[in-house]
């Protein structure tokens, strides 16, 4: 056994052999979304270890998407029915719902809020890039459908993995609705 007092290094130091001939490559996933679990796992050491946390634009995002936003008034029901998903309303009222609950349970904890933060802004932000030119294209519901879960919802549930959101698949789709009920997006050109 050897000690080691007060060194200076220049280079590397190790409590036992360096062994510099293997090289380490670190991939994303193939389909190029990088996890949340991360984020979520370093605020929760902040947390636990007692330091303070800045995930207020988060929060402010939960907030901002908790409000009406746009003069569209038309709630959830109403939204659906005029762009022919008359028959979606009952699943989607129940799925905003469970995610407003969802929010309102779980104020007190803000990594997780965090992560509902950073999905909420990823739907949107999705959302309105990939399946808005959808719907100002005129482009059939089962076109549309299709990309808000091809290129929405299956892509954010993934970066979900090992998250405690990850357990509920329904988990983006809930806050989708919720956004819809909340003037966020919507299926039609009126919003």
């Amino acid at each position: 056994m050897s000690s080691q007092k007060d060194i200076q290094a220049g280079g590397d130091v190790a409590g036992g052999n360096i062994d510099k001939s293997q090289s380490y490559h670190i991939h994303l996933p193939a389909n190029g979304h990088v996890s949340l679990l991360q984020p979520f796992l370093d605020i929760m050491a902040k947390i636990e270890s007692g330091n303070s946390i800045d995930i207020e634009n988060e929060l402010d995002d939960i907030e901002h998407y908790s409000k009406h936003h746009r003069s569209d008034n038309r709630g959830l029901e109403k939204k659906l029915e005029d762009s022919g998903r008359h028959y979606m309303v009952d699943d989607a009222v129940r799925y905003k719902t469970k995610a407003s609950q969802f929010i309102l349970k779980n104020q007190d904890k803000p990594a997780l809020l965090y992560l509902i933060g950073r999905i909420l802004s990823r739907i949107k932000i999705t959302y309105d890039s990939l399946i808005v030119p959808l719907i100002q294209a005129d482009a059939s519901i089962e076109i549309i459908e299709a990309n808000i879960f091809k290129e929405v919802v299956t892509p954010i549930q993934n970066t979900l993995v090992g998250t405690p959101l990850s357990y509920n698949d329904d988990c983006v789709v809930h806050l989708m609705y919720f956004l819809a009920g909340n003037c966020h997006i919507c299926w039609d050109k009126k919003c």
